[in-house]
This record gives C-alpha cells, sequence and structure tokens, in this order.
C-alpha cells in the first residue's frame, strides 16, 4: 500500500542513532525528505548520507535556543514548513533508571522532563503553527513502555514520558478539525545497537547474534521476554510510526500505540 509520504517534509529528532535512526530510515525509503538531527554531526550526517536524507539539524533541545536553532536549520533544509514532526529525542543521560525515587535528585528530575517532556513541546510551539495554517500536519510523539507501566526505579524518566502521554491527548483536541493529528507511539524493550554491544562486551563474546544476547540476558533476568517471545527492533516502532505519518491516517488523533510485544499488561 502507498502511504502517500513521497515528497512530504520531515523532522525525526534524535534520530543519528537507534528508534530514531530507523524511523528516519523507513520514511526516507517511503520517498519522504528527511532531516537528520542530533547533537553529534559526525554521527548526524554518516546516518543522512547512508539513508539519502536531504539534511542535517544540529542541537540539543533542552533550551529554548537549541529548538529554535534545529527548528530553523530543519525549514532550510527542507525549504519549507515542517508537515511530520516525529518527537524521538529523549532518554537520560544519567543512572537514575537503576535508582529508586528516594535516590533521584531534582536536577535529575528537570533534566529529565527538559528533555523528554519539553525538548517535544518546544518542538512542537515551533512547528505545529505553520502546519494548522496550512490545514495538515503530523506529529507523532515516542514515549516508553514505563509511562503507562513504571517500576521501583527510574521515575524521573518514566513520569516525564507520562508528561508527554497527556500533552498528546491534550494537544490533540486543542487541534480540532484543523487537519493536523497527533499520537503517540510507546516502545518495549528495544534491543538496539546500544543494547547489543553492551551485552556482547558483559559475556565477552562480541560475534553473539542478537538472539544470542537477548535469551542470555532473558535467562539472567536483565529482563522478561515479553509474549512475543524476543525484544523489539527500530524497525518495528518505525512501521507504526511510518502508518500514523500517512494521509491515509487522518481519523486518527489522540492515540497512543504500543509497541511492546505484549509488554505493558493493561488494557488501554
Amino acid at each position: 500500500m502507498d502511504l502517500g509520504l513521497a515528497g512530504r517534509r520531515v523532522l525525526v529528532t534524535g534520530s543519528s542513532s537507534g528508534i530514531g535512526e530507523g524511523i528516519a530510515r523507513l520514511l526516507t525509503g517511503e520517498g519522504a525528505d528527511v532531516v537528520v538531527h542530533g547533537r553529534n554531526r559526525e554521527r548526524a550526517e554518516k546516518v543522512a548520507r547512508e539513508i539519502g536524507a536531504v539534511g542535517v539539524a544540529l542541537g540539543s533541545l533542552s533550551t529554548d535556543e537549541g529548538a529554535a536553532s534545529v527548528h530553523e536549520q530543519a525549514v532550510a533544509a527542507l525549504g519549507g514548513h515542517i508537515e511530520i514532526l516525529v518527537n524521538n529525542a529523549g532518554g537520560s543521560d544519567s543512572d537514575s533508571t537503576a535508582r529508586p525515587p528516594l535516590g533521584i535528585s531534582i536536577d535529575e528530575w528537570l533534566a529529565n522532563y527538559q528533555g523528554n517532556t519539553l525538548s517535544s513541546v518546544r518542538m512542537v510551539l515551533h512547528a505545529v503553527p505553520a502546519m494548522v495554517e496550512a490545514k495538515w500536519g503530523r506529529v507523532i510523539q515516542i514515549s516508553s513502555a514505563v509511562a503507562l507501566q513504571p517500576n521501583s526505579m527510574g521515575s524521573d524518566y518514566s513520569g516525564a514520558k507520562a508528561a508527554l502521554n497527556n500533552f498528546t491527548v491534550s494537544l490533540a483536541g486543542s487541534l480540532h478539525g484543523s487537519g493536523v493529528t497527533v499520537n503517540t507511539v510507546t516502545p518495549g524493550v528495544i534491543m538496539m545497537n546500544s543494547l547489543l554491544g553492551w551485552g556482547r562486551a558483559q559475556y565477552g563474546d562480541p560475534g553473539m547474534t542478537v538472539e544470542e544476547v537477548t535469551n542470555r540476558m532473558a535467562a539472567d533476568k536483565i529482563f522478561e521476554l515479553p509474549p512475543a517471545g524476543r525484544l523489539g527492533t527500530p524497525d518495528d516502532i518505525a512501521v507504526i510510526v511510518a502508518t500514523l505519518a500517512s494521509p491515509r491516517s487522518g481519523f486518527v488523533t489522540g492515540s497512543n500505540y504500543r509497541v511492546d510485544g505484549g509488554q505493558v499488561r493493561a488494557v488501554l
């Protein structure tokens, strides 16, 4: 099925590696004009060359100035306003995800809120007004399973992602009849290069396959495999993002799509 993405102008934040890279790669393959965003020029430009992106935008989204600069760079590279905004940038720069709430500092709470919630808010404030004026646009937020099913660790990160989910619903309602849709995609545990590399180093075998690393880590109770029987991949997330980005998905807004292999045990 043709998703109708050819020539659509796209910014995928945090797309110089991992899930964001997978999303940017698939959207480019569908014919979209994609800008790769990251904080490291060498990595971002390498990904852009590999996937055939139209350009890169560099900078942190944790500050107003950084987000404004990224938006300006993206619009210049695209030659027009952003039509599809994928807010993927986020994560945590600290090890607070391995600590309980009483062991997490206020500074870490603030950093996670800036990097995982306000980063997306900033990009929405820059990009969405032009979508509304054009009477068409897509905003897709990348959240996390821990926003829906938090555990006893990393509440600063899970709380920031939960706020992002809330923002999606509020923003979608505020854009009633505008032609702009807003949705969330919620990944479970994803086997990315960073996790694969960590597993290979942990077990002292650089030749371990994804399946071997996954099975070993599951056996060691580092995580529990979801009902799907495997971990997710960036491609699993990218397929849903591409569908929501399509002009064919105009009746879908304010929704949260779990792509977690059944990890979250809830009726949502």
